[in-house]
């Protein structure tokens, strides 16, 4: 089973207006540890769905991601500036944790690192002051700019590799232990990209907004090259105010864009009323009966329509 939180659970996905008896999932008289184990699987299943879709990864990662350049259709050198510039494969970028560089040639490669200050986010959050990725809309962009004679023409085209080591997407992570009303500090599955962050706790009446000041994570992970650490994994959160309620473990602490989740939620509908579950019938969308069929059409569309925005593209 993958590590951290699927997009949509099992608290979330039973509560939400899908129509779907996950009563009887995976068949009538399935025991309830049968039903968890099951529709913990549609779950993670839909979570792939929604990244699949998007072609990346949704959720805050730390990615590290080897370019060749300049020339390449990721890496060029500005005119007018010289400034390197390099388009990565996962959006929006939040955080640049190191670039590193090697001439194309070298092999074994000997990689320099570019020092902190030499580069930054070319299209950060708009509100990157106050949050990272927005928990409403996406935002951001995928390029980063590095500062004059670190990526050049010097070497000839192609003539360099750079490993980039970076912070991408919306975090998204769930409580490990249960959290007390007053509490400041939570223990979470992923503390990856929570750094100035805000989301939300989903708990039913419960829920609340979070505002992140700091993560710890048990373990950094360590970066190529012994560049560095990241704060990812399991860990602590540190919030800018304390918890208004109560929230057990496994309550769902997240960023990401609540059309998000709501396709994940409809990517995890459409499996129960496609082919290989029991035959069920439940209410479609327009209101008719149906097993399968159009009703799983209008949720896949549906689902599609709402992830478009946030598909990568190049």
């Amino acid at each position: 089973m993958p590590s951290g939180t699927p997009y949509i659970t099992q608290g979330l996905l039973t509560s939400a207006p899908t129509g779907v008896s996950w009563k009887i999932i995976p068949a009538p008289g399935s025991t309830t540890a049968e039903q968890t184990a099951e529709i913990n699987n549609v779950c993670w299943r839909a979570t792939s769905i929604v990244d699949t879709y998007c072609n990346q990864v949704i959720r805050a990662t730390v990615d590290n991601e080897t370019l060749t350049g300049p020339g390449a259709s990721r890496v060029a050198v500005q005119q007018g500036t010289c400034n390197g510039l390099l388009v990565m494969r996962r959006w929006p970028v939040t955080q640049v944790l190191a670039i590193q560089t090697s001439l194309n040639r070298d092999f074994p490669r000997a990689w320099s690192t570019v020092p902190a200050g030499q580069y930054d986010i070319e299209h950060p959050l708009i509100n990157q002051y106050t949050d990272t990725a927005s928990a409403t809309s996406p935002d951001g962009g995928a390029s980063i700019l590095v500062a004059p004679g670190y990526v050049t023409w010097a070497y000839g085209r192609n003539g360099q590799r750079i490993l980039v080591s970076y912070v991408n997407g919306w975090p998204h992570t769930s409580l490990t232990q249960a959290a007390a009303a007053g509490d400041t500090v939570l223990r979470v599955d992923d503390v990856t990209g929570w750094t100035g962050a805000q989301g939300f706790a989903y708990d039913g009446a419960g829920t609340e907004p979070v505002s992140v000041l700091s993560v710890a994570a048990t373990t950094p992970l360590q970066l190529p090259n012994g560049v560095g650490t990241a704060q990812s994994g399991p860990g602590t959160v540190t919030l800018s105010a304390p918890l208004a309620y109560p929230h057990a473990a496994g309550v769902v602490v997240s960023s990401l864009p609540a059309n998000v989740i709501w396709a994940a939620a409809l990517a995890a509908a459409s499996q129960a009323l496609s082919a290989g579950f029991t035959s069920i019938s439940v209410q479609n969308i327009s209101g008719s009966l149906t097993e399968g069929g159009k009703g799983v059409e209008d949720m896949v569309t549906e689902y599609e329509v709402l992830l478009e925005p946030y598909r990568r593209i190049v």
